[in-house]
């Protein structure tokens, strides 16, 4: 019976370093300008002109908590500006974000009416990601992208936002500049 407890305990013990700090896809951490995510095995340099957000204050919609991720967000001071990084656990070929396309075309489906399409493209990132990217636009107002990538059982999907091409340029850069373990 002693064996039994001792068992018991041991299993106790692995199952909650299993889910300690650090073994989760919410687990990430801003240091400088760096964002990094030791689940995902992931560094990304913010651009300069933006600065972390602490998650706490935001309100993003389309986060449940259950399968879907806030992760990191990044704006330029006093604006709205930025990047917002989620996580979708994938969980099957039917599960509606099966893949990087089907996620792009739920954006799509969901603009505001005047947004409209800037171009789409395949782009190569570091150690073997590779990044879908869809931009779009309000014309002369707000430049926006949707960039996501599969790192496991995950779609990592940023989001975004700038007041110019140019930023938003240096945003998407900064994205696919992303680098994995």
């Amino acid at each position: 019976m002693g064996g039994r407890g001792l068992g018991l305990a041991l299993m106790v013990a692995v199952l909650g370093l299993a889910s300690a700090p650090g073994q989760s896809a919410k687990d990430g951490s801003v240091r400088g300008d760096v964002y990094s995510n030791r689940y995902f095995k992931i560094s990304l340099t913010l651009p300069p002109s933006l600065q972390a957000v602490n998650l706490a204050s935001l309100n993003v919609q389309g986060t449940d908590g259950k399968k879907e991720y806030l992760m990191m967000a990044a704006r330029e001071k006093n604006a709205s500006s930025g990047i917002v990084l989620l996580a979708e656990k994938l969980e099957g070929a039917r599960s509606p974000g099966a893949d990087e396309q089907d996620f792009l075309q739920r954006v799509r489906k969901s603009w505001d009416e005047g947004e409209v399409f800037d171009g789409q493209e395949q782009r190569p990132g570091t150690n073997g990601l590779v990044f879908e990217e869809l931009d779009y636009e309000i014309p002369k107002t707000e430049f926006d992208s949707a960039i996501v990538t599969r790192v496991g059982n995950y779609l990592l999907v940023f989001k975004c936002n700038a007041k110019s091409r140019a930023d938003l340029k240096e945003m998407d850069d900064a994205v696919v500049a992303m680098h994995r373990e």
